[in-house]
């Protein structure tokens, strides 16, 4: 394990999620999204002894596991770091089993928590809310920009040196070929965020999920993919609810077009993101349901 050079100061760790490190004059560190509990943090650790690097801060982009977990075991060896997210990633940073409850639409179960919580995180306490606008931190300036969509707590950090860490805003082109049914928690909020990211003064990103480094003209061309991933959904679902069904009905018809593979908490990802973007077609007044038979049915209003 080693810290990898973007720009200047801003650094980052590989991993299933790459974790950003802005490292001060004086050694100390800005961490960004470190990643889930376990081996990894515990690598991390001791990286930071050899280096005689001391992790400060800790910016949270979002409350899922897999950016969130690591933040106690680096709390506990190093307890002044200061652990920030905005206000709503708090809600859920410190009360986990609220994401289960969104995700299934009522209590979590057994069959959820074991599949979204397979190891045993420790309780997690969010130091600082962290609003969007400039943040200061050890005489550095960042600047915290709301990006939500993926959650509605998600946000973007940029760094001084013209680095963006985006959360889980965009995944990788890799993944994103075989992966595009995405997570969102609100599409019209999504579709904003893309464009706000296009509208940003920034040299390079660094995806949360992805194997590279992008610049801004290939982030550029990768925030037009998205798009168009989005987009296809949406056509895939106005298409199929010429026909009245229900969301179930609805989410198996899209799983079996596009071959998606799941397992209990994809499906329910998938799901969700289902719910999410029949809720955006609503408010753009494209669909309509009934109740029916004992059944609450969606349709596409023909104008």
């Amino acid at each position: 394990m080693k810290l990898q050079r973007v720009f200047g100061n801003t650094y980052f760790i590989k991993g299933g999620t790459n974790t950003g490190v802005y490292l001060f004059e004086n050694k100390n560190a800005l961490l960004i999204d470190p990643g889930l509990s376990g081996l990894r943090p515990k690598n991390m650790i001791n990286m930071f002894e050899n280096e005689k690097i001391i992790p400060k801060y800790i910016v949270n982009t979002h409350e899922h596991e897999d950016h969130v977990g690591a933040c106690a075991q680096i709390k506990y060896v190093y307890p002044e770091v200061e652990i920030m997210a905005s206000e709503d990633a708090k809600l859920f940073i410190e009360r986990p089993e609220l994401f289960s409850d969104f995700i299934l639409g009522g209590k979590h179960n057994k069959f959820l928590t074991e599949k979204l919580f397979h190891r045993n995180t420790e309780k997690i306490s969010v130091d600082a809310i962290i609003c969007e606008g400039k943040l200061q931190k050890n005489g550095v300036d960042f600047e915290v920009i709301n990006l939500k969509g993926h959650t509605s707590g998600s946000i973007g950090i940029l760094t001084s040196d013209g680095v963006l860490f985006a959360g889980d805003l965009l995944i990788g082109e890799e993944t994103l070929s075989k992966y595009d049914f995405l997570f969102l928690q609100d599409v019209e909020e999504y579709l904003k965020s893309l464009d706000i990211v296009k509208s940003l003064d920034f040299n390079y990103i660094v995806l949360a999920h992805g194997k590279k480094v992008l610049d801004n003209n290939d982030t550029i061309l990768l925030i037009e993919k998205h798009k168009q991933a989005v987009h296809k959904y949406l056509c895939q679902i106005i298409e199929n609810l010429k026909v009245p069904m229900n969301v179930d009905t609805l989410l198996k018809k899209i799983i079996k077009e596009n071959e998606l593979t799941y397992n209990y908490k994809e499906y329910y990802f998938f799901r969700t993101s289902l719910v999410s973007f029949i809720s955006y077609l609503a408010d753009l007044d494209k669909i309509n349901y009934k109740l029916e038979d004992s059944d609450l049915l969606y349709y596409t209003k023909i104008k």
